[in-house]
């Protein structure tokens, strides 16, 4: 297996018990979409894992996302536990990571957590009047009082977790507002995810999606939140991640990476996608079913996709910011390569350049905050 390739895994492909507008899994074109329900079967994965953990080295990653892959139900997980018991080797480090949107969270779900040390990422994003306008629930409820009940019951049985939140047109315009109210919840893992989706049908960007300019101002804004004269009281992830270049060590997200290698997704039937952006037919790398994925995530189409990373035309290779971003993730490029946020991020790093130099000498004198 080259370099340390997680899995991040769509047990029940898009299906979803809610219906968010932005949700980028309910394209017309997913070659998954289809009425009936979809769940991964026990073949494979026990094939998945199996083979995953037999060629993964020292760590096995196992991402779970969707749709909502709580809907797989618990005894999925139970027996993807099993399997992960009767696969792994001597000494193999193994970690669940699962993303939820936290309505079916319950006791029994928050035992199993706890009891096999998943981490859930949890999407929440922001106050109820924030939250609600592009996040719907199929049960007509509202997600937001669920979502947070959910929270609270992880909060209660000690299930560690982080607050994943979408950033739209609404929400751009309020960074101190949401980090704020996400203080006052004690909710302090924080993750903003920029939406950038594209109308397949007219090449323009959907309505909810952020501006780059107002992207740039909703970071270097979260940013005056988040620093607090050197001792931040939370963790945002993109925020440590450039800490952590700018400490001489590789940054864990993908998109600031030099090459998109970093995982592959696994569908419920057990094809492979170098990406969650692209489950497409064109960049489908074969099925792990007739192919092991040890080979799949690095054959030629694979190789493709890695190198694509660096084929750009927004002048990153002049850009002094490349050193942290790598040319971006190739999701926010749009027609002619340029990556869609290539403004916000270069305002953003020039903007905190200073204060990042300031903690990084901080922590190099082994200060803590």
């Amino acid at each position: 297996m080259p370099g340390d390739v997680s899995l991040l895994i769509k047990p029940v492909s898009a299906d979803c018990n809610m219906r968010c507008t932005y949700c980028f899994y309910q394209r017309p074109g997913d070659p998954y979409r289809s009425e009936g329900r979809h769940v991964m079967n026990d073949l494979t994965v026990r094939t998945m894992i199996a083979d995953y953990m037999q060629s993964a080295g020292r760590s096995a990653a196992f991402g779970w996302q969707g749709g909502e892959p709580l809907l797989a139900g618990l005894d999925f997980f139970e027996k993807v536990v099993e399997y992960q018991q009767k696969f792994g080797l001597s000494g193999q480090l193994v970690s669940n990571n699962l993303q939820t949107n936290g309505l079916l969270l319950n006791e029994e779900w928050a035992r199993f957590f706890r009891k096999y040390n998943f981490f859930l990422g949890v999407s929440l994003d922001g106050p109820e009047k924030d939250h609600l306008p592009y996040r719907h629930a199929l049960n007509k409820e509202s997600s937001y009082r669920q979502t947070l009940q959910g929270i609270g019951t992880l909060k209660k049985y000690g299930v560690e977790f982080s607050i994943l939140a979408v950033v739209n047109d609404v929400t751009v315009r309020k960074p101190r507002e949401l980090y704020q109210f996400f203080l006052r919840k004690g909710l302090t893992s924080l993750q903003f995810i920029p939406c950038v989706e594209v109308d397949g049908a007219t090449g323009a960007l959907k309505d909810y999606s952020v501006g780059a300019a107002p992207y740039g101002d909703f970071l270097c804004t979260l940013f005056d939140a988040w620093y607090n004269n050197g001792r931040p009281l939370a963790s945002i992830r993109l925020f440590e991640n450039i800490l952590a270049i700018y400490l001489g060590r590789e940054a864990e997200i993908c998109a600031f990476k030099d090459q998109c290698d970093s995982y592959v997704v696994i569908e419920y039937n057990g094809d492979v996608y170098p990406c969650d952006f692209f489950v497409e037919d064109s960049w489908r790398l074969g099925n792990l079913l007739v192919t092991p994925i040890s080979e799949l995530v690095n054959n030629q189409q694979a190789k493709a996709f890695h190198r694509g990373k660096a084929e750009q035309t927004s002048g990153c290779d002049t850009c002094a910011w490349n050193v942290i971003c790598h040319c971006g993730c190739q999701h926010y490029r749009l027609a002619g390569g340029k990556n869609y946020l290539c403004e916000a991020y270069r305002a953003f790093f020039s903007y905190t350049e200073e204060r990042f130099q300031r903690l990084k000498e901080r922590l190099a004198q082994g200060h803590d905050g």
